[in-house]
């Protein structure tokens, strides 16, 4: 079955790689805008942020963390973002939408990442590939993933247009579509899973970090 699906895969990368290849350039300009973002964030800003990070790990010293709390908003987080991709390839004219949201979501990834990393250095670099990687590439991943069937369908809806398909055999191509990214949605569950239950667990180790 795995070989199946290996080939499969490998099969839609070729007959779609130029999807592909657009996705990805979504994907690396979002998360290089954000990376290059958050070293232009200026002293207040960044005092801010970095004021809240302190008090976050301060308080987690004194009431835990509420892991059912970071799940849900985390998952609400990924259902928003699935949902206006998924929006956005049922039209024709949905393709720029597409590229935006998925750029969005990378933008948020790479910000993160580089506020970490450059206010913290070593500490902050040790952060994010214990607690913060893991997750991230299950997002990544996931959001490509979505990002790629979402643009398919929006071309395939453009070069339909004019030969005006069955309903039915539009609507089976829809039920198709939405499956796809409903089982790259249960994916990205499994990263708010971990965000939620397994990150948290070395936090305490990096309160050095944040002090």
């Amino acid at each position: 079955m795995f070989r199946r699906l290996g080939t499969d895969i490998i099969q839609h990368i070729r007959k779609n790689i130029a999807l592909y290849l657009i996705i990805l350039f979504a994907v690396l300009t979002g998360i290089l805008s954000g990376f290059f973002t958050a070293g232009t964030v200026d002293a207040l800003q960044r005092s801010a942020l970095m004021d809240y990070l302190k008090d976050f790990f301060q308080n987690l010293e004194l009431e835990g963390i509420h892991r059912n709390s970071v799940f849900l908003e985390s998952l609400w987080q990924n259902l928003q973002c699935t949902f206006f991709i998924w929006l956005s390839g049922l039209f024709r004219f949905g393709i720029p939408f597409v590229f935006l949201f998925v750029g969005m979501r990378s933008f948020v990834i790479g910000f993160t990442i580089g506020f970490l990393v450059g206010q913290y250095h070593f500490g902050g670099f040790l952060f994010t590939l214990l607690c913060i990687l893991p997750q991230t590439l299950i997002y990544i991943l996931c959001v490509f993933g979505i990002g790629v069937q979402a643009l398919e369908h929006s071309v395939d809806q453009l070069k339909n247009h004019r030969f005006h398909s069955p309903g039915e055999q539009q609507m089976r191509k829809c039920r198709q579509y939405t499956m796809r990214i409903a089982i790259l949605f249960a994916l990205l569950l499994v990263g708010s899973l971990l965000e939620a239950y397994i990150s948290p667990l070395f936090f305490k180790l990096f309160r050095w970090v944040f002090d």
